[in-house]
């Protein structure tokens, strides 16, 4: 992508931190966190969250989905790939709720994400999905290299497999929220709660760790927040809210920065994933650029770009204007 040529000595905004991150940071530490099953173990090791149950871990030299071993629901997913071709198996006698599905099939979805919920042989757009046909796709994903090689954490991952992973349910019923935790130098800079995974758009809002919702709009993205949550601390509760920025302390202590994706399940804390990369790098809106930049050169030990404090000042004069 165009912004991948963006490579600073001297970073100043998130963005080219993650850039220089990708062009010369070589840590073997970053291939760990980045893979979705060696992490897990680390994520325990580190902290006192919750992991979700595995089932199977598929290798190539073996590659054969049980599939008259599967739970009703289940998440099928490769432990080197981001974002694309995950699987999520439901078949319970009630469908997930609040999932929008097609009654004809899709074949061009104006928007359309990686994530495909499988009942009865198709997904929410309606299109068919045989066992050969995820199978098929899923053997594809586990033969080939990440296709950003800048993302070097991702792109290492050398023993490669499909897991069989459970499917965490919401307190709702339907998919869990998911809560990213954006860590500098082992402190929660700002929190990231996205909605609407399975579906053919995905809100997002950002909120500082005191719970206020900042506004990361921006031409050249598509994320959108969502104005259905203000306060995040009003919205889960302080006990909760502190249970999470704790564990995402205690699992990103190594990093000078790492995203640390968690879910709520009632009142426990489940790991769920680490970013190295978060969106590839790509730019965000001014304030979220600003912020993380800023964040990012206080873990490094480097003294702020008089810029970002300008923006930051409005920012923290009027935390939901941007």
């Amino acid at each position: 992508m165009p912004w991948h040529h963006n490579l600073v000595e001297d970073p100043v905004s998130l963005s080219e931190h993650l850039i220089y991150r990708m062009h010369r940071d070589r840590r073997p530490l970053l291939v760990t966190l980045e893979d979705k099953y060696e992490s897990r173990a680390y994520a325990q090791k580190n902290s006192e969250c919750k992991v979700a149950d595995v089932y199977h871990f598929i290798q190539a030299d073996n590659f054969k989905i049980p599939w008259n071993d599967l739970p009703e629901r289940c998440v099928l997913k490769s432990n080197h790939w981001s974002g694309d071709s995950i699987f999520i198996l439901d078949n319970a006698k009630e469908p997930l709720p609040h999932l929008p599905r097609a009654r004809f099939p899709q074949l061009r979805p104006k928007k359309q994400h990686g994530y495909y919920v499988i009942r009865d042989g198709r997904d929410q757009y309606g299109r068919p999905w045989p066992k050969w046909r995820i199978t098929s796709k899923l053997r594809r994903i586990l033969n080939k290299d990440f296709p950003v090689s800048l993302e070097w954490g991702a792109f290492n991952i050398k023993e490669r497999g499909i897991m069989v992973e459970e499917f965490l349910t919401g307190d709702d019923g339907g998919a869990p929220v998911d809560i990213k935790f954006h860590c500098f130098g082992g402190k929660v800079g700002y929190i990231q709660v996205e909605s609407g995974r399975f579906g053919t758009e995905i809100m997002q809002n950002i909120h500082l760790p005191d719970g206020s919702l900042i506004n990361t709009l921006s031409d050249s993205t598509k994320w959108f927040n969502d104005t259905s949550i203000g306060n995040l601390r009003t919205h889960l509760g302080e006990e909760k809210i502190a249970k999470m920025i704790e564990i995402s302390e205690q699992l990103s202590h190594e990093m000078d920065y790492i995203r640390v994706d968690l879910f709520l399940i009632g009142e426990e804390v489940y790991f769920g994933e680490y970013t190295n990369y978060p969106r590839s790098g790509q730019p965000q809106g001014p304030v979220w650029e600003a912020l993380g930049g800023k964040l990012w050169r206080e873990a490094r030990g480097v003294a702020p770009d008089e810029a970002q404090n300008a923006v930051l000042e409005q920012l923290f004069e009027n935390p939901n204007q941007g």
